[in-house]
């Protein structure tokens, strides 16, 4: 398309018919139809200037970057589509190099998302304009790599140190037009009159009719790193910056190539040998980096987890799935408060909040407020914005006040009996048909729950279960709302504890049974050995095992760290109640469900019904707290617990010994792992990256290590956690859960991970 003497290229023009492109990801077809497009125009003697812009219509995104699907994962795979091609197709590289150098003014005309190598081809051009829509950024750290198509270059030159260690390091995404303005990254701004088009052809205008030399003076290749204007050297900028990044080994390679990358800008002596560096480093985090696969391991499964049991069917249109309805919560406790945030953040409402408990709904209002405007304070909610969610919320002491609404979520403590009355009552309060009634439950069975319903509805939770009645429709909505309200749904089947706490019961029991076995005496295993090992300090969990159960509440209660929920406690001494498992109080005698050959120890249930020691709730748990110290939150030794674990070690033949933090990953991770591999044997998960992501935002696993299968691929290795499992279970054979899945010996003798597995046979999903 031309415009009087100006070419206007759209990316969205090069996407194959046949595969829809609404990001503008720079495919192959799309990057060489871009290269095409601008030979043609420097050919042509009438065209004086070009123009690159998203969509012809000015709607949409700019471009959202590379096709991470091309990046090869190997060195024999032919290269990625950022520094390298064997096919023929111009990588980026080459795309913004030949920008870069036109002899012919280009002017980038940015809407919507400008990410990764949609940025970088921006910044080859010799003009950036955009309008308000505009966000911008660089987040290949996101995804373990750094940008590789001149963004480490040509960012400093253009903007500054500062602004290029903000988005490359920080991986950001969401530089608005302001922002762009202020740090130059922009020329012009389109007025409200006029569309970012209309402003493009204004500045192409004006850059033809300036003499050829003056384009040298837009080419960043031929510019230098300018100072920083608040005075500080470049250099100890990035020293500052380093401070702030994780360390290598813990997820931090990326980032510390981004720095080394930004830095070469200004070291080294040209924009060439500063070219060659970051493709170096590009290039080695791609081919050798296992924190890297582990990231973009994570990106694919996030994006492919919610819409595996409808992506295939046509579904009709629902205004839930638009950020419209009327919300109900039943229950002021934690959880309540949290899923009421989320529905009022996202925009639904009215949203009302039910507990029959006056104090506590007061309380659970004021605290749902006060959150919001602790928000609003920060500037992560504007205050137009957090007076129409102040007037969002509504609450009552009377259930019958959910009547009409969209959603109603059952938010109460896990007590079968409790959930399907409430269910019971809501079957007949309910006046919409199509009404969702939710469950928030972490352990009993929703199909169980939804037999209080007649006829049933479809129940659903966190992890959104499929029932037996369940619907595609009613799937497909659910995963929309969880979007809208920030959440990753993943779809699971039905089972005790579904996915995540199913397979946290084998880590939590382990945990607990390792004090039994090894603790007592001052040289045993302590709380705080295993904690370390398993925390943030060596393998990387959020918190340790036993932090999380007192932050949770060793009675009942759900984990939160860094505001993030993380799992219920399904070490809860009124879960392992309801299990059958613990002994009677009052008449001695031991749960029906705990068989004789069990693996038991009573160290849990004694802490919690004979001294009380429930958590950080109560100043006591499996460690002792006080408010004077860390705000009552950080764990402090408790020589009560102490003689517990001295207690119940005095049998055991291994007492008063430590074990090295290896040998603590993998006696409490492993059968978790094995306990993920049964739940892919039944249906329960439909693929192994579905776990992962359950894992990661609900658990708190590392995201470097990808997710529990990831690692066990990837790093642990199949084989050597199939041996160690054969091993424990001869050992103990009460434990059950040491005792090797089926799929992970068929996996370990096909010299196959679990992913691959999955990949090469094609598994179809039972869900």
């Amino acid at each position: 398309m031309t415009h009087h003497s100006t070419a206007i290229i759209a990316i969205a023009d090069g996407a194959p018919s046949s595969k829809p492109n609404p990001v503008n990801a720079l495919s192959a077809p799309v990057r060489q139809y871009i290269f095409t497009s601008l030979t043609a125009a420097l050919n042509n003697p009438n065209i004086k200037s070009i123009i690159l812009i998203g969509r012809h219509d000015c709607k949409g995104v700019f471009s959202a970057g590379a096709d991470i699907k091309e990046f090869s994962g190997s060195s024999s795979d032919g290269g990625s589509s950022v520094t390298s091609s064997t096919d023929g197709v111009p990588t980026l590289n080459d795309i913004a190099h030949f920008m870069e150098s036109s002899p012919k003014p280009i002017v980038a005309a940015l809407t919507g998302a400008c990410l990764g190598g949609g940025m970088e081809l921006a910044l080859a051009a010799q003009y950036r304009v955009a309008d308000g829509t505009l966000k911008y950024g660089l987040p290949e750290v996101k995804i373990g790599l750094i940008p590789g198509a001149g963004g480490t270059q040509r960012l400093p030159r253009l903007c500054g140190v500062r602004h290029a260690l903000d988005v490359i390091v920080r991986g950001r995404i969401n530089c608005s037009a302001k922002d762009g303005l202020q740090f130059k990254f922009l020329d012009g701004v389109a007025s409200d009159d006029e569309s970012v088009l209309e402003c493009a052809l204004r500045w192409a205008g004006w850059a033809s009719a300036l003499p050829a030399v003056t384009l040298d003076s837009r080419r960043l290749c031929c510019r230098s790193v300018p100072s920083d204007t608040e005075g500080m050297a470049n250099d100890d900028m990035c020293e500052f910056a380093l401070q702030s990044v994780p360390p290598v080994e813990k997820g931090g390679e990326s980032a510390h190539a981004c720095l080394k990358a930004i830095k070469a800008s200004f070291e080294l002596e040209s924009f060439t040998d500063g070219m060659e560096a970051e493709k170096n480093l590009f290039n080695d985090l791609l081919y050798h980096s296992l924190q890297g696969r582990a990231y973009r391991h994570i990106f694919f499964a996030e994006r492919s987890a919610s819409s595996s049991s409808t992506k295939k069917k046509s579904l009709p249109s629902n205004q839930l799935k638009q950020g419209k309805g009327i919300i109900g919560v039943i229950g002021a406790g934690t959880m309540g408060r949290g899923i009421a945030i989320s529905f009022l953040r996202a925009g639904y409402g009215p949203v009302t909040l039910v507990d029959v408990n006056e104090k506590g709904l007061k309380a659970g209002v004021q605290y749902i407020i006060s959150t919001l405007e602790g928000e609003a304070k920060k500037g992560r909610i504007h205050q137009s914005k957090l007076d129409t969610i102040k007037s969002s919320l509504k609450s009552s002491t009377n259930i019958s006040d959910l009547a009409d609404c969209d959603i109603i979520v059952e938010a109460v403590f896990e007590n079968l009996s409790i959930k399907r009355d409430i269910f019971s009552k809501l079957n007949t309060i309910s006046k919409k048909p199509t009404a969702l009634l939710l469950s928030n439950t972490s352990t009993l069975d929703v199909d169980a729950i939804a037999s209080s319903l007649s006829p049933p509805r479809r129940p659903y939770c966190a992890e959104v279960v499929k029932g037996k009645d369940t619907t595609p429709e009613t799937l497909d909505i659910i995963c929309s709302v969880s979007k809208r309200i920030k959440k990753v749904p993943v779809v699971v089947g039905n089972c005790d504890g579904f996915v995540g706490n199913r397979m946290l019961h084998p880590y939590s029991s382990e945990a607990t049974l390792l004090l039994a076995e090894f603790g007592g005496g001052k040289n045993g295993l302590g709380v705080a050995d295993v904690d370390g090992a398993i925390g943030g300090r060596y393998f990387g969990m959020a918190a340790g095992p036993f932090m999380i159960f007192d932050i949770a509440g060793n009675d009942i209660g759900y984990m939160h760290t860094h505001n993030r929920m993380l799992a219920p406690n399904t070490l809860s001494y009124n879960i392992r109640r309801e299990k059958g498992l613990i002994r009677d109080p009052k008449t001695g005698k031991v749960g029906p469900n705990r068989s004789p050959g069990m693996r038991y120890t009573e160290l849990a249930d004694e802490m919690v019904v004979k001294f009380g020691r429930v958590g950080q709730k109560a100043l006591k748990g499996w460690y002792n707290y006080d408010k004077k110290i860390g705000k009552g939150r950080k764990p402090l030794p408790s020589s009560e617990i102490q003689e517990l674990i001295d207690k119940y070690s005095t049998s055991s033949p291994n007492r008063g010994r430590k074990l090295e933090k290896d040998e603590i990953v993998k006696r409490v991770l492993f059968p978790l792992i094995n306990e993920g591999f049964k739940i892919l044997e039944e249906g329960i998960a439909s693929d192994p990256a579905d776990i992962d992501i359950i894992y990661l935002y609900g658990y708190g696993f590392p995201a470097w290590k990808g997710g529990p299968m990831f690692w066990a691929d990837n790093y642990a290795g199949l084989p050597n956690i199939l041996t160690k499992l054969q091993d424990l279970h001869k050992i103990y054979p009460g434990s059950e859960y040491f005792r090797p899945s089926d799929l992970l010996k068929k996996c370990v003798d096909m010299g196959l991970g679990v992913q691959e597995y999955y990949n090469t046979n094609g598994m179809e999903s039972k869900l």
